[in-house]
């Protein structure tokens, strides 16, 4: 690898302009290959079926995300009516943030290339078309115009305010970033000596920032009817020692993605909650004598693991949010030299403990980075390979068959398909709404309220029952296991099933049901 890097970083532009296209060229096929799933397809369902602006707005304060996603969605909606549109937009997304990367960063050559390889850029954040590849673009293009602060802060409080409302995550990033901006100034020099046109620049940037933080605040926080990660109540605010390690095992599976604990044991939950506390000093005391970097990482660290514990545990794209973190905090700490005053407001002895650990981790920062960026790569490589070996969900080869089977008359099948939210995925590969039992009616996305009832196969069979009355057609019922139950009224014929998938709740399970003789 070093030495086909040598060949085209003679030229850093060469080299990123190679490295984007071809991480483009690699991903077009991709993530055309790639079967959207729930999280993806549920909010273009969003998009597509909100009458108006306002409706819109109203199915996102049920979502737990800001706007800026489902905006760029609904004017994607504008030119092609197709959820292929959101993929291939996304994939600009991605390749957009590899090009920051690796045009802007200060990272090796070498680097570049990992992080681009890795779990988040090469997967997470490319195949799965969510809102977290347009939080990560946002966070690169900060560290590309930080050091623009230096004449103007109205560019990152425009970058602040569009990554504030881009998820959750991101807005506490957004959070963390602003206060690190403003301590950083204050820290530059004294405010008398700020001329008024900076003054000026500085109070409308910071409203152009607490803006952004407010706007998403105000999204973010949900309506009384909403049981989406429990709602209003689905807080976690009394200490649980298990709930905590959980937690803490975030820094590691967010840092080294190839070995991930089981969360069923104890022991080994304690062991990475430790090493996860060791990761999180061994970067503390890296960045300890580049305090504006320093307050970032240790704020941002905690602010996120906050978050984690008292609201939602997450998956990797979500406590991925840990490493990017990092990378930023890597990425501008080159803006700073190291400093000693920093130290002194610490007691001597401790002082001396803290300098003593900057000396012993010292030859082993690039050694720790280049292991985490190795382990990165394997497990962006080994996932990009899964996806296109394995469906992750079996939502597009059902509706393929619906389609193919069916063909014109599809839009006259009377289709009823449990549980609702696994079956969101097929409403938007086929175009059409199916009957949800569990708000009795048709629809397409799916919002988690108070209306909406948990039902088992009997009471959805009970409901079949119903409807088929008013049906001269059979019924297609599409389940995500196979039956449960049966229903005396009902003569339910097994049809096909699609259980190749890597996401075990989208696979799926049709029948036919007509009624008794």
């Amino acid at each position: 690898m070093n030495v086909f890097l040598n060949k085209i970083t003679q030229n850093s532009h060469s080299f990123s302009n190679t490295v984007t296209i071809f991480f483009f060229l690699i991903g077009l096929p991709a993530i055309l290959n790639h079967a959207m799933w729930r999280d993806e397809l549920n909010v273009w369902l969003i998009v597509r079926d909100s009458q108006s602006l306002s409706e819109l707005f109203y199915n996102i304060h049920y979502e737990g995300h800001p706007f800026v996603w489902y905006i760029c969605l609904a004017i994607l909606k504008q030119i092609i009516n197709n959820p292929i549109i959101m993929q291939i937009f996304h994939l600009c997304l991605a390749t957009t943030s590899v090009y920051l990367f690796t045009r802007y960063s200060p990272f090796s050559y070498l680097q570049k290339v990992l992080y681009c390889l890795g779990y988040f850029p090469l997967y997470e954040y490319l195949l799965i078309s969510r809102n977290y590849a347009i939080g990560l673009l946002f966070c690169l293009l900060f560290c590309t115009l930080y050091a623009s602060r230096k004449q103007t802060y109205l560019k990152l409080s425009i970058v602040l305010f569009f990554l504030a409302n881009s998820n959750a995550y991101c807005l506490v990033l957004s959070i963390v970033l602003t206060t690190t901006l403003v301590l950083d100034y204050i820290l530059q020099k004294p405010l008398n000596q700020i001329i008024l046109a900076k003054k000026i620049d500085i109070v409308f940037s910071f409203l152009i920032a607490c803006s952004g933080i407010i706007l998403s605040l105000i999204q973010l926080i949900p309506p009384q009817d909403s049981k989406l990660a429990g709602g209003l109540s689905g807080f976690v605010l009394n200490f649980n020692f298990n709930h905590l390690i959980k937690t803490l095992i975030r820094v590691w599976n967010s840092y080294i993605i190839i070995l991930v604990p089981g969360e069923s044991q104890q022991i080994s939950l304690i062991v990475f909650s430790l090493i996860s506390l060791a990761f999180i000093g061994f970067f503390a005391v890296l960045f300890i004598r580049k305090p504006i970097i320093f307050f970032l990482y240790t704020f941002g660290t905690i602010a996120i693991l906050a978050f984690t514990y008292v609201k939602f545990l997450g998956a990797p794209r979500h406590y991925g949010h840990l490493y990017t973190l990092l990378i930023v905090c890597l990425w501008l700490s080159k803006y700073y030299s190291k400093s000693s005053l920093f130290l002194q407001v610490f007691r001597p002895h401790l002082r001396t403990y803290i300098i003593k650990a900057i000396k012993w981790t010292k030859p082993y920062h690039p050694l720790v980075i280049m292991f985490m960026l190795y382990a990165q790569m394997l497990g962006g490589i080994f996932t990009f390979s899964r996806d296109i070996i394995l469906p992750f969900s079996a939502s597009r080869e059902t509706a393929t068959y619906l389609k193919a089977e069916y063909k014109d008359k599809l839009k006259d099948v009377f289709i009823i398909g449990s549980p609702d939210y696994t079956m969101s995925p097929i409403a938007g590969y086929i175009n059409r709404k199916i009957y949800y039992p569990e708000i009795q009616r048709l629809g397409s996305f799916v919002l988690f309220t108070t209306q909406r009832q948990e039902v088992d196969h009997a009471a959805i069979l009970n409901q079949l029952s119903q409807i088929i009355k008013t049906q001269s057609e059979p019924i297609l019922l599409i389940l995500n296991k196979q039956l449960e139950a049966n229903n005396s009224q009902l003569k339910i014929t097994p049809v096909k099933e699609f259980t190749r998938a890597f996401n075990s709740d989208e696979r799926y399970h049709l029948y036919s049901v007509s009624q008794t003789s």
